[in-house]
């Protein structure tokens, strides 16, 4: 959709003043990530009868993408965004539509009636008490995402789950295989459920059928066309060129 190539664009624009003065990255490991994809592999919309939004999940891994793209080098802007790794981080925009308009839903209702699962099942509040790093990046974002998309930029609510289950293992891990979902009730009639399975492969190594060697999904386990089982894909990012 459209806000989709806005999000990739704008978002990207808005590092640029971050990085001014840094030095060029080292690593080109950014170079090869496709952010309008990534976007695309990580938002989803709500659709249906009489209500309208998206859903979007926002890996860490984005975030260090965009400053390398505006020239901080990865290890730099690794540390620049350390301390959001403890959070899920969602932003979520929901509303009824009206005559010629759509009735965002408040932060209230959105917190109150959204949870993120894990694989196992369990489920997470939105953490109610976040650090200064979080805070500071709703503030940058909720004026960026308000003039970038208009009314529904300025109803998008950007919510911080836990980033790790009880055994401290990842919840959503964009370079790993597994799955979780956010859980969206009674705001939309019959609970809605949106999934992601992982690894990303916009963040993911190029992955290959090895009968027909098409390109395939990476978190994809059978060829679609052959149905042979596939390699699993290496759990990191593509690696960077020199």
């Amino acid at each position: 959709m459209r806000f989709r190539h806005l999000l990739s664009f704008c978002l990207l624009a808005c590092f640029l003043p971050v990085a001014t003065g840094q030095e060029p990255a080292s690593s080109a490991s950014s170079a090869d990530v496709d952010i309008p994809a990534l976007v695309k592999e990580t938002q989803q919309t709500v659709s249906e009868s009489g209500v309208y939004g998206l859903v979007w999940w926002i890996p860490t891994e984005y975030w260090v993408v965009s400053l390398e793209r505006a020239g901080m080098s990865e290890e730099k802007a690794k540390q620049r965004y350390a301390a959001l790794r403890k959070y899920t981080v969602v932003a979520v925009a929901v509303g009824k539509i009206g005559i010629g308009n759509i009735n965002y839903f408040p932060e209230t209702d959105i917190r109150d009636n959204l949870l993120l699962r894990d694989s196992e099942g369990n489920s997470y509040h939105p953490v109610q008490k976040v650090s200064g790093d979080a805070e500071g990046l709703a503030s940058i974002m909720k004026p960026v995402f308000a003039n970038l998309l208009g009314p529904m930029g300025q109803n998008i609510q950007l919510l911080f789950f836990p980033a790790a289950n009880k055994m401290s293992e990842p919840i959503a891990d964009p370079l790993k295989a597994g799955s979780f979902s956010l859980v969206l009730s009674k705001l939309v009639g019959a609970d809605r459920i949106f999934e992601w399975k992982l690894p990303l492969t916009s963040l993911s190594p190029p992955k290959y059928c090895p009968v027909g060697k098409e390109r395939v999904q990476a978190n994809w386990k059978y060829c679609p066309w052959h149905g042979v089982k596939l390699d699993e894909p290496a759990s990191q990012p593509i690696p960077a060129t020199k």
